[in-house]
């Protein structure tokens, strides 16, 4: 099974798809030079490919990630408190999304904005019940308290750019990870 630092290195290019060392240590908290040993030793695995965009898994890394979420979080699936967690992010899930529809569909409008903001602000909290269970969740509350205060700074791509740490893909991610934590796959419906 992995170290926890390799699946920390490569669970964020699992959840992003691409990722540069950079990217990776700034939105895992590892330390820089420890993302890059870990990347080089995932290179020797088999498995990441290094482009110039950044890396990206391979088969065999995304097995590596997925045992580790499998064997590690075995237990929690399990507990009826994560479930009950699980069904109130649902809820909250839906009026994100509406209010992300909504936002860009008004071109911004501030309003919808702040309240946008608040379903995140109220994940934010909500993920300090995981962090016992979860430790690393702690970045998560973290990259949403940056990426809101940059907004509140009059920075608007950090609602929903995707090429930036915004409010929407770290709660994609999010959605993307507690889905792993539980053993669910993605509802594409």
């Amino acid at each position: 099974m992995l170290t926890d630092s390799d699946f920390i290195a490569l669970n964020a290019i699992y959840l992003k798809k691409m990722a540069t060392a950079a990217t990776i240590a700034e939105v895992t908290g590892l330390p820089a030079d420890s993302v890059t040993e870990r990347l080089a030793v995932a290179a020797e695995q088999g498995w990441i490919m290094n482009l110039p965009t950044g890396a990206m898994l391979l088969d065999g890394g995304m097995q590596q990630v997925l045992d580790y979420y499998r064997e590690r979080y075995a237990a929690i699936r399990s507990d009826p408190a994560l479930e009950k967690w699980y069904r109130g992010f649902e809820e909250s899930n839906v009026r994100f999304i509406a209010a992300v529809s909504e936002w860009q569909t008004s071109e911004g409008d501030e309003r919808i904005e702040r309240r946008l903001l608040q379903i995140a602000e109220r994940l934010a909290k909500d993920i300090g019940q995981l962090q016992r269970q979860i430790e690393r969740y702690a970045s998560y509350v973290q990259r949403f308290e940056r990426s809101m205060e940059r907004v509140d700074a009059g920075e608007r791509d950090f609602v929903c750019k995707p090429t930036v740490d915004s409010v929407h893909n770290i709660w994609f991610e999010f959605h993307e990870d507690i889905l792993a934590v539980l053993g669910r796959p993605r509802d594409t419906t």
